[in-house]
């Protein structure tokens, strides 16, 4: 049977990217089989200067010649050395174990931008004397920074030619905080909110765009320039461009167009601009052409060069606007103001269509709330303004939407003299990183799928460049805590490989001389060094996540001297192994209250200290240091004796914590030291015994975990026997649970088990609790990650009474893996797709009884009577799984039935 060709090529994991500055960059594919059991032998990637060449197989760059291809579909490019502001185009075919070879891939391509900082030519440039607005604050967190020094838009402007000859051309830019590029009047590009986040005294990202097709003998650029994150209340100045344009001609020589003082620079209609305090744009003030050739631009003044920063391409997906959302109702408040509902919580802004006379305004608030008259309810926005302000110049329809700001809602506000006479459409548009889907999941439970549904749109509201908290307050900062537990469910659900790793990056940058972390990164609010134990664990997850994953151990390389640094921070701040200075906020957010209650925050940062000891020196294995695996193994050991001596008593962690008031064992408590297996053997039964009387007995099926232990509460659980407990907290519709806020509204999750409308920590839509989303993939689906890269896969699913079906499927790395269950009388239907080169072992959960396994219409296996693991107070049948099948590649279905 003739094998297929590879598809879905990659440079560093981002679809056709325009510049790339690495030496070294990963190729990544897919392969397909028709075949059963399949795997690849050997690979052969060809590059070349130009398309054609590829075309004709010709490969003027890299010959790979037949390499040794472990199955994990990427390698990293050895060739001669890559050149700057170049475009290279490759292919890819392999070979079987039986000598096959498929035909070569479809060409793929990438650029590179500038390898080395001398090749850059331009020059960073502003305006002179920016317009000002606001007045510098002196709080951090919780101020209105509205109120903060930021600037007017800066609008820029440069004529050029063209070379006739041109063979290509490429613009490189950098426009701090935010910018937005046109040429000869036509926007380029369609990111938004645009370049990434970063502590840009340490990294600004640069996007490249291919502009081959769009340029003239006479053109122009038009750039205008927002604050976004590039303020002075973070450390920063007023917004400022670097631009490059590398005209390639048909000899092979460059030209170049670049940013410096010969630019025209002005003040526009964009005004008042800043994440937090929204936009005022008067059309009144527009210039017609001023982006385009020819404009007359005396009047406006010349750009002034100003410091600029170190540049890196930006390799993750760009945030963009992704889709629009109609109201679903709307409803009038008094005369000229109008609140229009999208049914949707989400991240953006509005997009509004108006007629009017000149100097009208429409006035647009934002909010994820409404009071019972149904005005906003503005509480859960704190210190952020969240409004836009758009002043009409009275010429027929005019369209406007933000450039610079975006908000969290569900609700708007529409308000002014516009509004009574010609307000003609509103539309949400949703915006967020544009982040590729890569997981589904679907079960026969309502509820369950709601959940699913809700965590989808909490992710995409907070993944905006860097994973944010949430993004409607005056806030939105990348909290480490977040984001580690954001970190599996994003993984399962989106294409993450890019976005983590830049992420990743970002913390490393973040690190203090002393080997400390910050809580929140980019660390733009300064004081929050060192983090809390349980949010600096950030840095070695997310780094281990991107090695499981995406199979990149590059990461655990470049990170290594740091993560060391941090790992033995946390050690040398301990005391005889345990760790009770750092920690700041724990177990956060558990039913009732904000700090934890129950469980001690020396437990959950000695913890914490012992995961990331123990998992730094699985990664010293991986890069081959065996003497620091060994060292780093034993000091986590000696961390685990301390933490059992603290803290284990009776039975039960933390017991010394209990109140009059609540006598339940803290769940949080014995959940951490289960999940690491840290629990002495003598003493397991009796703690399990203590979570299980504090869930099913003290708790009636309902959690009392923070956003800690909500993590962990239910893996730990279906792991031990008892997922029918974990499905009933799952799906439970009573205060505390996911069911309890989507009856009370939420289309996201909430900041807390509280529905809370009034003032305080109020965030409708945050994620920090949205872990739950991993155990519909690893648990009800049954897909576990064996080894990394996906190599090894486990398919395991577990069947609650309360559910039909459930499916889920992942495109990994590797290819898709999918795992399709349904229940019928007496037959359980599994379904299965494993990628090639993946090998699989299926643990099929057998009934009480007798039981045969058949695929397809073929027995494969028969068992005797047997009996399911049994608790008081819970009956979990499905407890054991057999019998043991190991599949490679292609589908198959499974079946069992109960005679």
């Amino acid at each position: 049977m003739p094998l297929r060709k590879p598809r879905s090529l990659r440079c560093e994991h981002v679809a056709n990217p325009d510049a790339v500055d690495l030496f070294r960059p990963r190729l990544t594919w897919r392969l397909e089989s028709a075949g059963r059991a399949e795997r690849p032998a050997a690979v052969q990637i060809l590059v070349s200067s130009s398309r054609a060449l590829a075309l004709r197989r010709t490969a003027d760059v890299w010959d790979s010649g037949r390499i040794a291809e472990p199955g994990n579909g990427l390698l990293d490019y050895r060739g001669p050395s890559l050149r700057s502001f170049r475009r290279y185009f490759w292919r890819v075919r392999w070979w079987n174990k039986a000598g096959d070879a498929s035909p070569y891939s479809e060409t793929a391509s990438f650029g590179t931008g500038a390898l080395d900082p001398d090749d850059w030519t331009a020059r960073w440039i502003s305006k002179k004397n920016p317009v000002e607005f606001g007045t510098k604050g002196t709080t951090l967190l919780g101020e209105y920074l509205g109120d903060v020094l930021q600037y007017h838009a800066i609008y820029l402007r440069k004529d050029f030619d063209a070379p006739r000859d041109a063979a290509r051309a490429t613009v490189y830019v950098c426009g701090l905080g935010c910018c937005e590029l046109t040429l000869n009047g036509r926007r380029v590009g369609d990111h938004v909110l645009d370049p990434g986040w970063t502590d840009y005294s340490k990294k600004a990202l640069y996007a490249a765009y291919d502009i081959s097709g769009l340029l003239n003998p006479r053109n122009a650029f038009g750039v205008v320039l927002g604050n976004g994150r590039h303020i002075p209340y973070y450390g920063y100045g007023p917004p400022r461009l670097f631009l490059e344009l590398v005209i390639e001609r048909q000899d092979g020589s460059l030209m170049r167009v670049i940013s410096d003082s010969s630019w025209k620079a002005a003040s526009g209609p964009l005004r008042e601009n800043g994440l937090y305090f929204g936009e005022l744009y008067d059309a009144r003030l527009e210039r017609p052409g001023w982006d385009r050739p020819g404009f007359s631009d005396e009047s406006w003044e010349r750009a002034v060069e100003i410091e600029g920063y170190p540049l890196a391409a930006q390799l993750m997906p760009p945030i963009r606007v992704v889709r629009t959302l109609r109201p679903k109702h709307s409803r009038t408040i008094s005369r000229g103001v109008r609140v229009y509902d999208f049914g949707q919580n989400f991240a953006g802004w509005v997009r509004i269509k108006v007629r009017g006379p000149r100097g009208s305004s429409v006035r647009l608030r934002h909010a994820e709330l409404v009071h019972e008259d149904g005005s906003l309810n503005i509480a859960s926005n704190q210190n952020a303004r969240a409004a836009d302000a758009f002043f009409l110049k009275g010429a027929g329809t005019e369209v406007y939407e933000p450039r610079f700001s975006y908000h969290g809602f569900r609700y708007v506000e529409i308000a002014g003299h516009a509004v009574r006479s010609g307000l003609q459409s509103v539309e949400g548009r949703v915006v967020h990183s544009d982040l590729e889907s890569a997981g589904r999941f679907r079960s026969s439970h309502r509820l369950l799928n709601r959940i699913h549904s809700n965590i989808l749109w909490g992710l995409r509201s907070n993944l905006m460049s860097i994973p944010t908290d949430c993004p409607q307050r005056d806030e939105r900062q990348g909290w480490l805590g977040d984001a580690h537990l954001a970190a599996e469910p994003a993984a399962f659900n989106f294409d993450m490989a890019a976005f983590w790793n830049k992420f990743v990056e970002d913390i490393r940058l973040a690190q203090r001389a002393d080997g400390s972390l910050p809580d929140l990164v980019p660390p733009y609010l300064s004081r929050l060094y060192p983090a809390d134990p349980a949010w600096g664990s950030a840095f070695a997850i997310l780094a281990w996540l991107l090695y499981w994953h995406y199979g990149d151990e590059r990461v655990l390389e470049r990170n290594w001297g740091s993560l060391k640094k941090y790992v033995d921070f946390l050690w040398e701040h301990s005391d005889n192994g345990l760790l009770g200075k750092l920690g700041k906020y724990g177990d956060w957010c558990p039913p009732g209250s904000i700090a934890p209650a129950k469980t001690p925050l020396a437990l959950t940062s000695t913890w914490f200290m012992y995961h990331d000891t123990a998992l730094f020196a699985r990664i010293a294995k991986v890069l081959g240091r065996h003497a620091e695996a060994r060292d780093y193994a034993a000091r986590a050991e000696a961390i685990k004796e301390s933490f059992t001596r603290e803290f284990l008593a009776g039975g039960e962690y933390a017991a010394r914590r209990f109140t009059p008031v609540d006598r339940a064992p803290s769940q949080t408590s014995q959940v951490l030291p289960l999940a690491l297996d840290m629990v002495p053997r003598d003493a397991k039964a009796s703690v399990l015994a203590a979570l299980i009387r504090s869930v099913v007995e003290d708790r009636d099926y309902h959690l009392d975990t923070g956003i800690i232990g909500t993590r962990y509460l239910l893996e730990v659980l279906t792991e031990n026997g008892f997922g029918e407990a974990a499905f009933r907290i799952a799906t439970q519709t009573s205060y505390p649970g996911w069911g309890y806020m989507i009856k009370g509204g939420a289309t996201t999750l909430w900041e807390r088990w509280e529905k809370m409308t009034g003032g305080g920590m109020n965030s409708h839509n945050h994620i920090m609790l949205g872990s739950v989303d991993a155990w519909f993939y690893k648990a009800l689906a049954g897909i576990r990650c064996l080894e990394p890269g996906w190599r090894r896969i486990r398919i395991q699913p577990f069947i609650p009474h309360g559910i039909r079906f459930a499916n889920a499927e992942i495109m990994t790395i590797r290819g898709k893996v999918r795992s399709s269950w349904t229940k019928e009388p007496g037959v359980l239907r599994l379904s299965l797709e494993i990628p090639v080169g993946a090998e699989a072992e299926v643990l099929i959960p057998a009934p009480e009884g007798r039981c045969v396994v058949r695929e397809g219409s073929r027995i494969i296996w028969k068992d005797g009577p047997f009996r399911g693991r049994r608790v008081p107070g819970i009956v979990d049948p499905f407890a054991d799984a057999k019998p043991r099948l190991s599949r490679r590649g292609r589908e198959a279905t499974l079946l069992y039935s109960a005679p």
